[in-house]
């Protein structure tokens, strides 16, 4: 068995949260120690953060308003 196949086999028992460090269970969705949404668990044990399209959204909204305030007061 090859170093390849046996990482394929890690198992593991708790996830780190990405932004705290804090050690959390597989199946938590938000760490409660900072709020972050957690993914699932990557090769090395840290959860993945979760894409926050909300936030993304927002800044979209905001952008367009600031752009169409920009055109209307100067141009």
């Amino acid at each position: 068995m090859n170093d390849v196949e046996k990482d394929d086999e890690l198992v593991h028992a708790t996830k780190r949260c990405p932004e705290c460090f804090t050690y959390v269970e597989l199946d938590t969705k938000k760490c409660p120690k900072c709020k972050t949404s957690l993914g699932e668990v990557q090769k090395h044990g840290m959860a993945k953060r979760k894409v926050d399209w909300k936030a993304y959204a927002i800044f979209l909204a905001a952008f367009l308003a600031f752009a169409a305030y920009i055109w209307w007061a100067f141009l």
